[in-house]
């Protein structure tokens, strides 16, 4: 079983890697927490009154701090194999970059509308890469166990509802599910516009030099 994770920790991309690296370290934070050693979360979790204040860095920190012991095992499940899969379709930039923004989407409307909690957890991220997941692979066929053969579309919309229903019942219900479901609109949003932008660079003319030097 060692021997599984490693090789599959190993045959991620880089940035994958790191991805879920970073999540998992989260796990050492709930630990030192729970062990009152010391306390990250109140330092990395997303709180609206201190970003106010400055403190920035939580709308994007608090994605790396698991809400428990079950929410980490689930969440790092779909994390790895969510990156795994999109982790060979992007570069190490971009998908970084992509679940930043998920991430700091999903906290805008708690800082905005300055809700009186403390939010940690990846859903944001992880209702982008299922949008992303959707649109890039919707078309293919897969099985899940005790389920049977699926598209990826249909997949994509069974976990989502799954990782929906947890989180509202878990993680402050009709305050917190509808801010982690922006992360997964903002990376539809963009994956929308990046779409339309290379279909453009794609489909512009290319003048032909023959038919310049005959004109010539």
């Amino acid at each position: 079983m060692k021997n599984i994770f490693r090789n599959f920790f190993s045959s991620l991309p880089l940035g994958a890697r790191l991805l879920v690296l970073a999540y998992a370290l989260g796990f050492a934070a709930w630990i030192a927490a729970f062990a009152h050693l010391f306390n990250l979360y109140d330092w990395l979790a997303l709180s609206p009154a201190p970003v106010w204040k400055g403190q920035v860095w939580r709308v994007v920190t608090y994605a790396f701090l698991p809400g428990g012991v079950v929410d980490w095992v689930v969440s790092l499940f779909w994390l790895a194999t969510l990156v795994s899969i999109l982790g060979r379709h992007w570069s190490a930039r971009e998908l970084w970059g992509y679940c930043l923004l998920a991430t700091v989407a999903g906290a805008l409307p708690i800082v905005l509308l300055n809700l009186k909690i403390a939010v940690v957890g990846s859903s944001a991220m992880i209702f982008a890469l299922l949008a992303a997941w959707y649109r890039i692979y919707g078309n293919e066929r897969l099985i899940l166990l005790g389920i049977g053969e699926l598209s990826v579309r249909q997949a994509v919309i069974l976990i989502a509802i799954i990782n929906a229903v947890i989180l509202f019942f878990s993680c402050g219900g009709w305050m917190v599910l509808p801010a982690m479901l922006c992360g997964g609109i903002a990376g539809w949003l963009y994956l929308s516009l990046r779409g339309k932008i290379l279909l453009a660079r794609n489909s512009q003319p290319v003048e032909s030099e023959r038919i310049a030097r005959l004109e010539l």
